[in-house]
């Protein structure tokens, strides 16, 4: 049986940090061109933008099947 719904991710920018974009997945990006980028080509949807403090949290989403 096919798995349906939602997988989620979310990215968080740190400027102190190398790479500055980290992923709840693991994940490390250098710059939001290479996050968006890379994220987009796996299928990743780019739900909404919050910012926490000064920090701003990226919501993805993508289908499981």
């Amino acid at each position: 049986m096919p798995r349906v719904g939602w997988s989620y991710l979310i990215v968080t920018r740190d400027d102190r940090a190398v790479p500055a974009f980290c992923g709840s997945d693991g994940c490390a990006y250098a710059s939001e061109k290479e996050m968006l980028s890379e994220l987009g080509a796996t299928g990743w949807e780019l739900m909404f933008i919050r910012d926490v403090g000064a920090t701003p949290l990226y919501y993805f989403k993508r289908s499981r099947t």
